[in-house]
């Protein structure tokens, strides 16, 4: 009896969602709704960060991949490619988390999209969240860790500046609505 009372308040809920999508706060429903993908995504992306930081890439120092781009005359220290190939592997990841719900829970279309739709959305998104992530991200997280500010602390702070960021190119520009000619 009691699963039948949840399903109920299930349906009731889902109810609402579709009269609140449908009224004049859609736009605030979108915005709530983007930002609980994006609260879950930060925790993929700070979580899968700190494991690869701090436990898989712990003593990492890279010395052949430093050697290689000192030969390109590029100067970097163990530390730096550490910070960015963590960054870069928590991008990946939660970029493709990001994409899927947003993709099938904020920004979702009545008609389905066709493949290349989705293909080019998801190319859009890995290039807004490539300048905040791959690009932003660790610039900040460099800067601040060499002011002395632990790492963990620097890739919170970094989130201040790139959330934002990475809802207005989304909205905007991968997830856009194509404008029908009437």
């Amino acid at each position: 009896m009691r699963h039948v009372g949840r399903d109920t308040m299930k349906e009731k809920l889902q109810h609402l969602l579709k009269m609140l999508e449908n009224s004049r706060l859609a736009p605030l429903i979108q915005f709530v709704k983007f930002g609980l993908v994006g609260l879950s995504n930060t925790a993929i992306s700070f979580g899968t960060e700190m494991l690869c930081y701090y436990w898989l890439m712990r003593d990492a120092q890279f010395p052949g991949l430093c050697a290689f781009l000192t030969g390109l005359g590029i100067e970097v220290t163990g530390e730096q490619v550490r910070i960015t190939l963590t960054t870069a592997i928590a991008f990946l990841i939660s970029v493709t988390n990001s994409f899927y719900w947003n993709s099938r829970y904020v920004f979702r279309k009545e008609k389905r999209s066709t493949v290349g739709e989705l293909v080019r959305a998801y190319f859009k998104t890995m290039a807004s969240y490539a300048l905040t992530g791959i690009v932003l991200s660790p610039a900040i997280k460099i800067w601040l860790s060499g002011a002395g500010i632990p790492y963990y602390l620097a890739s919170l702070l970094s989130m201040v500046v790139t959330i934002p960021l990475n809802f207005v190119m989304n909205k905007f520009w991968a997830f856009r609505e194509k404008k029908r000619d009437a």
